[in-house]
């Protein structure tokens, strides 16, 4: 057979891939179902080899259209057979399986196409009753513990009568079906022009159809590495996918749970689908919590500050590695003494929603705070949103822990505005020195202890303004050099122009709305290019560095601002009439004319404001009286 998928050089492939992975035996070869004439062949039945899909493994899903490939695929290469005298061989794929335990192998990969030349061989049992070779044939080589035991029972009814199997919920018997249908169309075709022998055919299947089967020994995560390592078509697992089955064998193996302990992993999953269900929306799935239970792990247990910075699935990956002595990861020396729990998943899963709630419908939030979350996610700091979810985690029985929250993110957004502000790009001094100092004491310590951290850190007014990048210049001067600092800017003076205390959630929708979800723009209220372009070097000459300053700039929306473009004041106060904001609306009132002096003016008024705003309830932290 000259086909190079099946050939000893691709399986020696295999194992030269395989090989980069440590402490594990490999086996690769060339298999058929049933009859082997290749050197150093091997087959899948026969010899009582029986195979088991684990429990973490997917419910057989494959569809209509697969199944129709498949038969499709099968009766092309089979019909070579009748025109030439000799079927063409086919590569149905890879196939990977632990080594033999307790009298079966496991199935790594390759479930839905074995299962799915189980059901065919079942039908072809029920279709030709008088084959010699199909009525030795037995199905007891092929079982499930997919679903605690629920998906054995539907695979049960199919194995002992599948003419009397009612469809619908069991899927063996809706693709037995399929398989039914499709083969006997594709039988009827070959039969009205090159006549059909079932014998040829079995003889074809069990001899022709090829794989190329992997068998390892070695833990579940070693054999996922393997099967990562080496997979390049069927089911590509994701870092859900992988969590779900390390985390089962980290409660099976190393703490000793029942195998039903999967449904319990699978629970959480399904949680995650519901409760996005309820919302209508995608609010999370099991990589995000993962990210925030990260946090709690490595705050808890005393790991590198590094570690924060990994994403979820490495981290929950080298996390495993290390705890199962699989490889040794650098940061990771403390992770025998992590405790990974189901308890503590299940509840980040109900506070992330919680919060996700209160969010959408603007329910326990002020218009402020609604818009210091927006600020934050807009910030150089925005990746620490997902401290909400920890702060509720842990202050899961403090009846205060909503309003206390409200208070830390306020503070919170100050803190990421002021260095958002004043630096250009995020700086370590707060991406890491500080917020890991804060993760810390949200983890280890008490709310007083976190709070304290920051509003140190807010500080007073004096202290941003000494020196380099001192906030009053970075607040004032040539905003248009910075695209962040000019837009946190500008929308933060906006949201101080409108009732930002207001609790009534229509209201507070219409405010965040306006300011942060719509189309804006910063507008130059001085036109940067004069209209008449002879006067564009006279105007810059004149204003100079105070055309970008805050005093000139202001948010408007985009069509009206693409409407006016480079007209002078008093044309564009005619469109300010028309914006939904009330302060644009009726900002000919306060400036009927604009010229350099109104301009620095309101520079010093909008700054005073902003400032104002930073630093005047820094030494206000929440008490359960004083909210807001």
């Amino acid at each position: 057979m000259n086909n190079p998928v099946t050939s000893p050089a691709f399986v020696e492939s295999i194992n030269t891939k395989a090989s980069a992975q440590r402490a594990f035996e490999i086996k690769a070869s060339s298999c058929t179902l049933k009859e082997n004439s290749q050197e150093g062949g091997n087959i899948i039945l026969g010899e009582n080899k029986k195979y088991c899909i684990p429990i973490y493994q997917r419910t057989y899903s494959w569809t209509e259209i697969q199944l129709k490939k498949f038969i499709s695929d099968l009766f092309s290469a089979f019909s070579s057979k009748v025109e030439q005298g000799e079927a063409e061989p086919i590569f149905i794929g890879t196939m990977q399986i632990s080594a033999i335990k307790e009298g079966e192998h496991q199935i790594i990969d390759g479930q839905q196409r074995l299962t799915t030349f189980f059901l065919l061989l079942r039908f072809l049992k029920e279709k030709f009753p008088e084959s010699s070779v199909l009525k030795e044939e037995k199905f007891d080589w092929l079982r499930t513990e997919v679903n605690n035991g629920e998906q054995q029972k539907f695979l049960k009814e199919v194995i002992e009568s599948p003419s009397s199997v009612e469809g619908s919920l069991n899927p063996y018997k809706n693709n037995y079906n399929l398989i039914q249908h499709f083969f006997e169309e594709q039988m009827q075709s070959m039969e009205e022009e090159l006549g059909f022998n079932i014998e040829d055919f079995l003889d074809f299947l069990f001899s022709k159809v090829y794989f190329v089967l992997i068998e390892t020994r070695a833990g579940l995560s070693k054999n996922l590495q393997i099967f990562d390592a080496i997979n390049t078509t069927g089911l590509d697992l994701n870092g859900g996918d992988v969590f779900k089955i390390r985390m089962y064998e980290y409660l099976h193996d190393i703490k000793k749970q029942e195998k039903s302990i999967f449904e319990d992993i699978s629970a959480l999953y399904e949680k995650i689908d519901k409760k996005n269900k309820e919302f209508g929306d995608q609010v999370t799935d099991i990589q995000q919590i993962l990210a925030i239970y990260q946090y709690v792990i490595v705050a808890r247990h005393q790991l590198p500050g590094t570690l924060y910075s990994l994403g979820a699935n490495t981290f929950f990956e080298r996390l495993f590695d290390s705890i199962f002595k699989i490889e040794k990861w650098e940061n990771f020396s403390k992770a025998s003494n992590v405790e990974i729990s189901l308890k503590e998943l299940d509840e980040i899963i109900d506070c992330r929603f919680l919060w996700h709630r209160n969010w959408k419908y603007k329910k326990n939030f002020s218009a402020e705070d609604a818009g210091a979350v927006k600020l934050i996610w807009n910030s150089r700091y925005g990746r620490f949103w997902h401290l909400y979810s920890v702060f509720l985690f842990q202050l899961k029985e403090d009846e205060n822990r909503w309003e206390k929250l409200l208070y830390f993110t306020r503070q919170l957004n100050r803190l990421f505005f002021i260095y958002s502000v004043r630096f250009d790009k995020r700086i370590n001094e707060i991406y890491s020195t500080l917020m890991h100092r804060v993760i810390d004491r949200l983890v280890n310590g008490s709310y007083e202890e976190v709070m304290s951290i920051i509003n140190d850190k807010i500080g007073k007014e004096t202290s941003h303004n000494t020196g380099w990048k001192n906030l009053n210049y970075s607040l004032t001067t040539n905003l248009v050099e910075n695209a962040k600092r000019k837009n946190l800017i500008c929308r933060l003076s906006a949201m101080l122009e409108e009732n930002y205390k207001s609790t009534e959630q229509s209201q507070i929708k219409d405010i965040i709305n306006r300011i942060f979800d719509e189309p804006l723009d910063v507008e130059h209220i001085e036109a940067y290019n004069h209209i008449e372009e002879s006067k564009r070097v006279e105007l810059h000459a004149e204003w100079g560095q105070d055309i970008n300053s805050l005093g000139n700039l202001i948010i408007l929306e985009s069509n009206i601002n693409r409407g006016i473009k480079n007209k002078p004041y008093i044309e564009k106060i005619k469109q300010y009439h028309t914006s939904k904001f009330p302060f644009i609306k009726n900002f000919h009132l306060t400036y009927p004319e604009w010229n350099l002096n109104t301009c620095k003016s309101r520079t010093e008024i909008e700054k005073n404001k902003i400032l104002a705003y930073l630093f005047k309830e820094n030494e206000k932290p929440y008490s359960a009286s004083a909210v807001n």
